[in-house]
């Protein structure tokens, strides 16, 4: 007898399990709303990769079919991301405007190299105004960073734009960049959702130009199954 939740008349129905399968997508395949006349639906392709999970809330564990183990950070990874879409960009970031203008204490160096450069930061998304004895007010700050950490993001900024006094405008515009795509990345020890999880093992791993983070640190570490069995001498 079928259970009550089931509709369909005792008879014909059945109970036949799944096949299992060795991998599931990093990212459930969506089907097309609505598909035109003579058209097929094209389905993504399974990615030929498991999310085996995460460690330290800092390094996502991956493994394919190939016998072969990915360690990504998540920070690096996610800031790399975010670097190559900000300087691609043609447009400034989103703003946020702050509900309550934030007071950065800085040095008065500090402070005259912010408000030399208000033009450049307000590309960057910053908009700030000089609150008087080395103190900048800050009013507007790209969206995808925390309010909480746009003071320490102003300061790093200040100590770029004092020490790329000698730099090409293109190379100090970068150095400004590496700042702004940490500061907007997923933090190491933060809790990740699942598809932030999914999405950043799939840029990192369909991407052959993620190698490093902006600041030279390596994004993801690659183990073959024979090097981790070397480990616990099993060959």
């Amino acid at each position: 007898k079928a259970p009550a939740s089931v509709t369909a008349r005792p008879e014909t129905a059945t109970a036949t399990a799944p096949a299992p399968k060795p991998f599931v997508p990093a990212i459930p395949a969506q089907q097309t709303a609505m598909e035109l006349p003579g058209q097929e639906t094209v389905m993504p392709a399974e990615a030929p990769w498991r999310i085996a999970g995460e460690v330290f809330h800092t390094y996502i564990i991956c493994e394919d079919g190939s016998e072969n183990l990915w360690l990504i950070d998540k920070h690096a990874a996610h800031e790399r991301i975010n670097f190559d879409r900000l300087k691609a960009a043609q447009e400034p970031p989103m703003r946020q405007t702050l509900l309550a203008p934030i007071p950065v204490e800085l040095s008065r160096e500090d402070a005259a190299a912010i408000l030399e450069n208000l033009p450049l930061l307000e590309g960057l998304g910053f908009a700030c105004e000089d609150f008087g004895d080395g103190t900048v007010l800050l009013r507007r700050v790209p969206a995808d960073i925390a309010p909480e950490d746009a003071g320490a993001g102003l300061a790093e900024l200040a100590g770029h734009l004092l020490e790329g006094r000698t730099l090409a405008p293109e190379s100090l515009r970068d150095e400004l960049l590496h700042t702004v795509a940490c500061k907007a990345a997923i933090k190491a020890g933060y809790h990740t959702q699942p598809r932030e999880r999914e999405a950043l093992v799939r840029e990192v791993l369909t991407r052959d130009d993620l190698k490093y983070c902006p600041h030279g640190r390596p994004i993801c570490i690659t183990l073959t199954q024979k090097q981790l069995e070397k480990q616990f001498k099993r060959i």
